[in-house]
């Protein structure tokens, strides 16, 4: 399995390295059963799994940067076909106590945890454990806690709550004025695209020139797009045509295929002039389609799409920039992922 760029963001506050046009920094940590990501707005989601790989139970907490944000918590459980399923309201354990019914949200097999529950979740993460969800029927699904006060505490670092009353892991007496206020959500204004003429020769000659896939070449500082090496009987993608089409009158967008794994693809995309010079700029490898100025990536965690990853790139008129990401979380079960965990935010208008 290829891993995609964001999974491989795992420890420190680090720039999104897709375009040097992308905004902000971002964080993913995974720490046990754990995760947390935290985008360029300052707002960071922890998500929770149980320990067993059986169980799709799972907790989402999202908190928003800025002074005096509370945490909001929800939960999720899925059972799969063959496993368990639940019987009558929910209800939050912790421990011997019954932290009452959860109430159910938008989203199968969604619920949400009221201020209260939420509260005696955060304490139990970080102290003595013991969380689990029950049913009418008396089954019991446990929450791990294991790696939890780590993500916690890595929220209250990207977010610089640490020493103040907010903070989860390590509480102090700094006004709580002294938090970052959250960032804004930027705004792309994506460029208009002129549509390619089928068969247009000019293009088919483009597309087979020696100097233009030497050009893309030189974007990279290495073989990682099997599709521009030369053709090597071992390397099933090597020498792989090039497909070019319009943006705009002076750009045109080239793909080739880069790579291909057991259930992932990744196709090159690079912005590039008509004509020599081209001045190729490299967009990503890692892409699955394109369509109405935005380059769209997706990856699998595994074959079973439990957890997914996505990104998205949109033209401005001069570059593609980097306008969405979206983390996987843990591959537990649940078909498309159980929570969307993004890394980079933005409005296309």
């Amino acid at each position: 399995m290829r891993l995609p760029l964001l999974a491989t963001l795992l420890a420190l506050p680090c720039p999104l390295t897709a375009l040097a046009t992308a905004p902000a920094k971002s964080l993913y940590f995974q720490h046990h059963d754990w995760v947390v990501a935290c985008d360029n707005t300052l707002t960071c989601r922890a998500a929770g799994y149980a320990a067993d790989d059986d169980s799709t139970l799972s907790v989402l907490l999202t908190r928003k940067g800025g002074p005096g944000q509370v945490i909001q918590g929800r939960l999720s459980l899925q059972p799969e076909e063959g496993q368990t399923q639940p019987k009558g309201a929910l209800h939050l354990r912790i421990q011997q106590q019954d932290l009452g019914v959860l109430t159910p949200a938008k989203g199968e097999g969604t619920h949400s945890l009221n201020a209260a529950q939420t509260s005696a979740l955060l304490s139990a993460l970080v102290r003595d454990g013991g969380i689990s969800v029950t049913d009418g029927a008396g089954h019991r699904w446990p929450l791990s806690d294991k790696g939890a006060a780590a993500v916690l505490l890595k929220i209250d670092e990207y977010q610089g709550r640490l020493g103040t009353p907010g903070a989860v892991m390590r509480k102090g007496s700094t006004p709580e004025s002294s938090v970052p206020a959250a960032l804004p959500v930027p705004v792309v204004r994506k460029a208009a695209t002129l549509d390619s003429p089928p068969d247009d020769p000019a293009f088919a000659r483009l597309a087979a020139s020696p100097a233009l896939r030497a050009a893309l070449r030189a974007t990279l500082e290495d073989d990682s797009c099997e599709g521009l090496q030369e053709t090597d009987a071992d390397v099933p993608l090597s020498n792989s045509p090039l497909q070019v089409r319009r943006l705009d009158a002076q750009h045109v967008l080239v793909t080739v295929p880069c790579w291909r794994g057991a259930y992932n693809i990744g196709d090159g995309y690079w912005v590039a002039r008509p004509q020599a010079p081209f001045r190729a700029q490299w967009v990503t490898s890692d892409a699955i389609d394109y369509a109405d100025g935005q380059i769209i990536a997706a990856q699998k965690g595994r074959g079973l799409a439990d957890c997914m990853s996505h990104a998205a790139w949109t033209w401005d008129g001069t570059n593609f920039i980097a306008t969405s990401e979206v983390a996987p979380g843990l591959c537990r079960g649940v078909p498309g992922g159980t929570w969307e965990l993004p890394m980079l935010v933005s409005e296309v208008r």
